[in-house]
């Protein structure tokens, strides 16, 4: 499930895409250190036996381990890279197991412009493609492999629009209240004039 939605927020995860580009990966960097692996049993029992053990065994190791730990650090970045459309604000996550998180808050109201592009035809026949997101004074955002872009622009759009009219309505209702309380005012301070040039008024005709 790469859309995800619950109350007021929504959670959208980067498409299963980028684990298969993972997977390939994986299988090359396994497919070389077999490769290597194959041909140094042919130089071990020749003059090359100690380049052999000293040198492309070594090699072979390390390339098996790296590409476990690079496989596994894909799965932990893949489920921890994520965007959040939560109350008005756009909320993008880029965690790593090394490297500190990194928490990005991008006000929805601020966006000025929301564009995507899909080329390609494995992007076309599997539903993903790239979000541009332009903000005010701010350079544009560029976030790769969003699944169903349209879908992601509808909850864009429309939580924008949601935010909008719920701020209209705050001002609104807080006008409403300045006005009732400027209103008091004012007639609390015309009843208390009215008060002085009375009392002004019997004073003089007492005298």
């Amino acid at each position: 499930m790469m859309y995800f939605s619950k109350y007021d927020y929504t959670i959208i995860r980067r498409h299963w895409i980028m684990l298969v580009f993972r997977y390939f990966q994986f299988l090359l960097f396994l497919l070389l250190a077999l490769l290597l692996y194959v041909i140094s049993l042919k130089f071990i029992n020749t003059t090359w036996h100690d380049l052999v053990h000293f040198l492309i065994f070594p090699i072979v190791f390390g390339l098996v381990n790296y590409a476990f730990i690079k496989l596994i650090l894909s799965y932990i970045k893949y489920y921890n890279n994520l965007l959040i459309v939560y109350k008005g604000q756009l909320i993008v996550i880029q965690s790593s197991l090394f490297f500190k998180d990194n928490i990005e808050f991008i006000d929805i109201n601020k966006i000025t412009k929301l564009d995507t592009y899909c080329r390609g035809l494995i992007p076309n026949v599997l539903w993903y493609g790239n979000l541009v997101v332009e903000q005010q004074r701010d350079e544009p955002r560029l976030f790769h492999f969003v699944p169903e872009l349209n879908k992601a622009l509808h909850i864009l759009k429309k939580e924008k629009q949601r935010t909008i009219e719920e701020r209209k309505e705050r001002y609104m209702v807080q006008d409403e209240k300045d006005k009732n309380k400027n209103s008091v005012i004012k007639k609390n301070t015309f009843e208390n004039t009215l008060k002085k040039i009375k009392k002004t008024i019997k004073t003089i005709k007492n005298k």
